[in-house]
């Protein structure tokens, strides 16, 4: 049962993306469309514990962040890199929650009972994950998904690199809105 109900919830999850990323084939095709799914990537929780903590809560909480910076670059005249930046850094942001997690089925209901990521490098792995398996990111990409966390992403030098960042490209900063708003929405 439990099997079904990731399968029902990685086709509706997939359905979603396909529409969204439509535009851009290459972010939709074959090899990208299997990486996401083998991952997890649209059952993923966000966390075991706060925002999104459901089974298909972390692509939930990305296509919020998508919306939300899509909203931003209309509304504050936002510029990117290229047409999609806005897409890839909302959907792929957290890519590195895709496979971290364990699921157990109780009561005909999916629960979460691990979901921890495996070490503290979380906009870096996102970075390394997408790199590797999904699209070459550009430098102002790689910023806003490092630092999208803001002052919740490390301490020190990296407050210190994040606050200049920010200071050179308010992309940075309306990424971090945009991620804060949509976990304080509860996705």
């Amino acid at each position: 049962m439990c099997t079904k109900l990731l399968l029902e919830k990685t086709e509706e999850n997939k359905t979603i993306y396909l529409k969204l990323m439509e535009n851009f084939p290459y972010l939709t095709d074959g090899n990208v469309i299997s990486y996401l799914t083998d991952t997890g990537y649209f059952t993923a929780p966000s966390s075991y514990k706060y925002h999104g903590n459901w089974v298909g809560g972390n692509f939930e909480h990305s296509l919020k962040v998508t919306e939300l910076l899509l909203e931003f670059t209309k509304t504050e005249d936002l510029k990117w890199d290229r047409e999609e930046s806005p897409y890839i850094i909302g959907m792929f942001h957290d890519l590195c929650k895709s496979d971290q997690k364990t699921f157990k089925e109780e009561d005909g209901q999916i629960k979460i009972i691990a979901a921890k990521l495996k070490d503290n490098r979380h906009g870096e792995r996102s970075i390394e994950m997408i790199e590797q398996n999904i699209i070459s990111l550009t430098d102002q990409e790689k910023q806003c998904i490092y630092y999208h966390m803001g002052e919740y992403g490390g301490k020190g030098s990296y407050l210190v690199r994040m606050k200049e960042a920010a200071e050179a490209d308010p992309n940075v900063t309306y990424t971090q809105l945009a991620d804060s708003a949509a976990a304080g929405m509860g996705v």
